[in-house]
Parts: C-alpha cells; sequence; structure tokens
C-alpha cells in the first residue's frame, strides 16, 4: 500500500469516528464533543482573517471558482460561497465528505481526491485555500507534489494560501502516539478502540523550513507575496502561512 493510500486510510477511520475533531483538534472537544455550529463558527473566522489579509495585501483576485483543498467536512464552505461564485471542497476521505454533503449547502461541491488532483482540469480555479492539511501529509515529497498540481489547476494570476509548519520541536518529531497506535493497530486492535478506549491516533506531523518552501515556490512558477506566522499548531511548532500567485 502506498504512502498515501495509508495516510487516506487512516483519515477515512478518522472521519468516521470523530470527524470534527479530527479538522480541528481542540483536545477539550475530543470524542465527538464539538457543538456544530461552534464549529463551524470557526471556519467563518478563519476564512474572514484570510479575506482580510489578502486585501490587505492588496492582491488581485478573481472570485468564480475556489478550491478548498483537504476541506474535511466542509468547516470553511458556507464562508467561501459569500465570495465566490463555485466552492469545491476535495478531501482525501470519503466520510469526511459525506459528512460535508449533510451540513452544508447544496450550493457547495464536494469531491474526494487522491494520489494527485488529476480529477481537476488544469488553470480552472481562481483561488486555492488549505489551512492545517498538508502538515498531515505523509511526507515532504507529498507535499511539493500537492503544490505542483495547485499550480497546475490554478487558472494563471491566480492566488493560493496554504499553511504548513517550518519547524517542529525534536519532542513531536518522535510522534510517540501515532507509533504506538500504528504497532497496535498492527497486531490487530481496532481503529475504534485505539482511539476511544486507549486515547491514541494516526495524526502525523511534517515541517518544511520556510526558506526551503520559498525556493522552491518561486522556482515554480509562484510568486510568494507573504509569508506569515500563524498559531494552527499551537505555541510549541513554528508555522506559516503562505500567499502566492501563479506567474503567467
Amino acid at each position: 500500500m502506498s504512502k498515501i493510500k495509508k495516510h487516506q486510510s487512516d483519515w477515512e477511520n478518522l472521519g468516521k469516528i470523530d470527524p470534527l475533531w479530527a479538522v480541528l483538534s481542540d483536545n477539550s472537544k475530543r470524542f465527538n464533543n464539538w457543538n456544530l455550529e461552534e464549529f463551524l463558527e470557526t471556519g467563518d473566522k478563519e476564512g474572514s482573517y484570510i479575506w482580510e489579509k489578502i486585501e490587505e495585501l492588496d492582491l488581485s483576485i478573481k472570485t468564480e471558482r475556489i478550491l478548498d483543498f483537504g476541506c474535511g467536512v466542509g468547516r470553511l464552505a458556507r464562508f467561501w460561497l459569500k465570495h465566490f461564485d463555485s466552492y469545491t471542497g476535495c478531501d482525501i476521505s470519503p466520510s469526511m465528505i459525506e459528512k460535508a454533503k449533510e451540513i452544508n449547502s447544496s450550493k457547495a461541491q464536494f469531491i474526494i481526491s487522491g494520489e494527485d488532483l488529476s480529477i481537476l482540469n488544469s488553470n480552472h480555479f481562481d483561488f486555492i485555500y488549505s489551512g492545517i492539511v498538508l502538515q498531515h501529509m505523509p511526507n515532504k515529497k507529498a507535499i511539493y507534489k500537492y503544490l505542483l498540481e495547485f499550480n497546475r489547476i490554478l487558472k494563471p494570476n491566480g492566488l493560493l494560501v496554504f499553511q504548513l509548519p517550518s519547524k517542529i520541536p525534536w519532542q513531536f518529531k518522535l510522534q510517540p502516539i501515532r507509533k504506538l497506535y500504528k504497532l497496535l493497530k498492527f497486531i490487530g486492535f481496532s481503529d475504534n478502540f485505539l482511539y476511544n478506549k486507549l486515547r491514541l491516533y494516526p495524526i502525523k506531523m511534517t515541517a518544511i523550513l520556510d526558506k526551503n518552501l520559498k525556493t522552491f515556490l518561486e522556482n515554480n512558477n509562484f510568486e510568494v507575496k507573504e509569508i506569515e506566522a500563524d498559531t494552527y499548531c499551537g505555541p510549541r511548532v513554528e508555522s506559516k502561512t503562505y500567499y502566492c500567485q501563479k506567474i503567467n
């Protein structure tokens, strides 16, 4: 099984067991303790901040089509539909996509992504947004692959905004919870038992140094307009949000 297939399996299981927490991992909300409206309000708040930042940077953006990459259950769909004619959310987990369809407007389109974005046409979207998603990819290679796909499916001058950790403390790099989860699952314990009884989960965090990522983006047809420190990963992880425009 490929790394992306394993990644998809992990998120599909989380999507069935505790989908809202899997999307927004507030420990006080674990074990299906998110209130749905409160959860969706966090999407409105996040989207509002990003939109205000785009305006502050005076970035030119058309508002016909947006792709929300790693949309989960569509936490930001209702916000983005206020600003774009067409919203497409994609996620690697089929159960997340089914939940997204249940809780969001029929105006939102949701699709399942795979090892790439070949299901989407080139030069199609005006804007791509991805928050707290790429950090969970199985490795740096997968992150770079999706960034290249973003460039392909963006229209000329299209805007990409995404978040990714740049540095992870050594304690986090060990990822003992994930490793124990994988070991016990290999032995034969169920995902439900591991999550609900042993409080384990398979979530991984991957980082790329911001200077290295900036070089990669600039070498692959993006102009990096802004790199902003953010707090998506808490106080112990250095995380950045990138505002990039596709070059003609």
